[in-house]
């Protein structure tokens, strides 16, 4: 039996031999009222075709012929209602009256459900899509308890890659759920955490050294986890991007700013890599740069209501630092005007002032 596709291929052929739309209008009607039962998808696709060119009078025959003799089992009320509300009249209560009849007879036929003007009248099919609803809902929820169940299993089992190929779609499937939300946030805090075992791990370990050379200690482990953020950096942009910004924030927590930035430079493009990336700048002392991004930012998120306070914040120790001072100190003032108790505004304009 033909389906959509065929019915297609068919019009096509016979636009491709150069008809006319009547011609072929014509030839389906003809065609498909000898057949002895039309499927759903060939009564749709016939409809669609007669309505857009505008043959409701062949339709009429087509849907009289079909019932008399008993060819179709579900009967298309959605394409006879838009056949009807395209017409230069409007639709009467009788008609919708019946195609209401015919509604409670047939329930969730599919074109009556997705017709809008249907929709505009119907009391069936408005509790026919509540309850279409209804279940959707029930099944996601069900959908997601048991992909939860899944990833409570792996992460158990400690098998990473499932775990993380389950979290991937609850994330994709439930985008805005809080509860997806907080355990993808907990595993970007694990992971968080095996990264700083592997910073540490990687770490040359020497031997005990003299009072002479302890005051080194320090310097060179840090310099040693310098060297290993970077090299982790250059693994995780080509195999885990999103585990970058989790290994900056280690970077500028040991206060390794500039491993930070160039960490920061592989990372996808978030709010949150913008604004780390700031704060770093700051600490690094790379003022000027500053200021182009804090502007940049500005721009970027004007809907946001902290960026403003934010950016003046940032802009003013950054101006202090490249040696406007009065410039920074208005800045300062202009936010403990709003909020005066904004980080630590306060106890700098007072040591600027002093």
């Amino acid at each position: 039996m033909a389906g959509t596709n065929s019915l297609e291929i068919e019009i096509h052929n016979y636009f491709q031999e150069g008809t006319s739309t009547e011609y072929v209008s014509r030839e389906l009607v003809a065609k498909y009222e000898k057949m002895e039962v039309l499927s759903p998808s060939e009564i749709e696709g016939l409809s669609h075709f007669l309505i857009t060119c505008g043959r409701f009078d062949l339709l009429k025959k087509l849907y009289v012929k079909c019932v008399q003799r008993g060819k179709i089992g579900l009967f298309p009320v959605g394409f006879l209602i838009e056949a009807l509300s395209k017409q230069h009249k409007p639709v009467t209560d009788r008609a919708m009256n019946v195609c209401e009849e015919i509604i409670e007879k047939q329930p969730f036929e599919s074109t009556a459900l997705q017709q809008p003007y249907v929709k505009s009248f119907s009391v069936q099919v408005a509790k026919e899509l509540k309850e279409i609803q209804k279940n959707y809902t029930e099944e996601r929820l069900r959908q997601k308890t048991r992909l939860i169940e899944q990833l409570n299993h792996y992460r158990t089992a400690q098998l990473q890659e499932q775990e993380e190929a389950v979290l991937q779609q609850l994330t994709k499937l439930y985008p805005q759920d809080l509860e997806i939300g907080l355990l993808k946030q907990a595993h970007l805090e694990k992971k968080a955490d095996d990264i700083l075992e592997r910073v540490i791990s990687k770490r040359v370990i020497a031997k005990p050294k003299t009072s002479i050379d302890k005051a080194n200690t320090s310097e060179e482990f840090l310099k040693d986890m310098h060297d290993n953020i970077l090299k982790i950096a250059a693994d995780l942009s080509v195999n885990q991007p999103d585990q970058l910004y989790n290994l900056a924030i280690l970077a500028f927590q040991f206060e390794l700013f500039e491993a930070c930035l160039k960490v920061l430079e592989k990372a996808p493009e978030t709010s949150a890599r913008d604004w780390l990336r700031a704060e770093a700048l700051l600490e690094a002392g790379k003022y000027l740069e500053l200021i182009h991004l804090v502007e940049y930012l500005e721009g970027k998120e004007t809907h946001s209501t902290e960026t403003p306070f934010g950016a003046t914040y940032l802009k003013a120790i950054a101006y202090h630092g490249l040696g406007k001072k009065d410039l920074a100190i208005r800045l300062m003032e202009s936010i403990l005007q709003i909020v005066p108790y904004y980080r630590s505004a306060e106890a700098l304009l007072v040591e600027w002032k002093s």
